[in-house]
């Protein structure tokens, strides 16, 4: 989620470019990492709330920017290769 500007501009604003870390795979904590973001940007509702909004909300384009999502698209594309082979699909 911390990936996409996109997904916090309702709630952070023109700010939301900034306030993201610039690399959030190296976020230790990133629960804390978006509780922290929200608070100072004003959210009063608890993070745990938009954990699913956020989910929905991140774009695909924002995420294939990440190495481990690179990592784990090109893991589950192959696992479906072999799924299909298995069941006779062409490759």
């Amino acid at each position: 989620m911390l990936v996409d500007t996109e997904v916090f501009r309702p709630w952070l604003g023109s700010g939301a470019q900034s306030a993201l870390p610039a690399e959030p795979e190296r976020e230790a904590d990133p629960k804390l990492a978006l509780g922290r973001l929200l608070k100072e940007g004003g959210m009063r509702r608890k993070p745990e709330r938009l954990y699913r909004l956020f989910g929905e909300e991140v774009s695909l384009e924002a995420l294939r920017a990440l190495p481990a999502f690179q990592h784990f698209e090109a893991e589950l594309t192959e696992a479906v290769r072999v799924v299909a082979r298995s069941q006779g699909w062409p490759h």
